[in-house]
């Protein structure tokens, strides 16, 4: 039997989901029956770019498979872009490479809406499939820079934001992380400076009277909604007898720095909505061993279409909660 026919999976499911944060880089979803795709090395993609995606699990020397890959964001399964199809080594890994703006473009859906997950499957020599396996990605090709502006006398002052290359319509906050708390994604605000919305270009402009916080050293940071994009202060604010001031990071650096640094988004995650998901399709009904909470189902079908055969299958896509 020849490979290289076309592939179809389609099905209802439930769809279990939990709101905290995707997994870390450099892990992998590997189904029950042993077929893996790697996490990307970072979730926040171009979406004008190629993403290139690797997996293993895929056949064997004497049992030859071919994965397809696709792009979907349709939480109901009723659309894929077209899939590009690869030979797995006889060692069984692959590699395959999509092309994000001709999948958006394809499916129609602006790049802002998420989730958005790469999918995959397995076909060995045989004609047996895989389960589907799906890694949830986040379109952004903007990169974030902010400024701010700490005005007025002592117990009137008032911190002036500007940011860009945010999410249009996503809320930013702004709030000051202890300075020794600040290498942390996950640090508890000290306090809120304030809050506000994105506009259609992707610029927050805000203007909040400063909190009232103990006296210490502590660092601004501002970030959306939809996964933490964002940044810290370069300079420190310090607080003295209730007046805020700025102060340099080190004895190179200028006191007087306003910018807000862009974060890595190596560890980005979406961290409002449906953020973590196992969907199950038709026979063998399969479970996740995440523990997660069931806060939604909905009904899916999902279809991944390429050159030849058709034929019915579990899937499963999968996006684990951060470490």
């Amino acid at each position: 039997m020849r490979l290289g026919r076309s592939l179809t999976i389609a099905g209802a499911a439930a769809l279990v989901v939990a709101g905290t944060a995707v997994s870390t880089p450099a892990l992998a979803y590997t189904t029950e029956d042993g077929f893996t795709l790697d996490a990307p090395s970072s979730r926040v993609v171009d979406p004008a770019s190629s993403l290139t995606v690797t997996g293993s699990g895929c056949g064997n020397a004497e049992n030859p498979g071919q994965v397809s890959v696709a792009l979907t964001n349709d939480e109901n399964g009723s659309a894929f872009s077209t899939p590009v199809t690869v030979d797995a080594q006889a060692d069984g890994t692959w590699t395959a490479t999509l092309d994000l703006s001709k999948a958006i473009a394809e499916l129609g859906t602006d790049p802002n809406t998420d989730p958005w997950y790469i999918a995959a499957q397995c076909m060995d020599y045989s004609g047996s499939l895989s389960d589907t396996a799906g890694e949830q990605i986040i379109p952004d090709g903007t990169s974030f820079s902010g400024e701010y502006v700490i005005t007025g006398e002592a117990g009137a002052q008032s911190f002036e934001i500007t940011a860009s290359g945010l999410t249009p319509g996503e809320t930013a906050t702004a709030v000051l992380i202890n300075q020794a708390d600040a290498e942390s994604a996950d640090a508890t605000p000290a306090a809120t400076i304030g809050s506000g919305s994105v506009d259609s270009d992707g610029n927050f402009t805000g203007t909040f009277p400063a909190p009232s916080v103990p006296d210490g050293t502590y660092v601004l940071r501002l970030t959306g909604d939809r996964y933490g994009e964002g940044g810290d202060s370069t300079a420190l604010i310090t607080v003295s007898g209730g007046v805020y001031s700025l102060t340099a990071r080190s004895d190179d650096s200028d006191g007087d720095d306003n910018v807000i640094t862009q974060n890595d988004d190596a560890n980005a995650q979406p961290v409002a909505g449906d953020t973590a998901a196992t969907v199950a399709v038709t026979a063998p009904a399969k479970a996740s061993g995440q523990e997660l909470a069931k806060t939604g189902a909905n009904g899916l079908a999902l279809s991944i279409l390429a050159a030849g055969l058709v034929t019915c299958g579990a899937v499963l896509l999968h996006t684990r909660r951060h470490a």
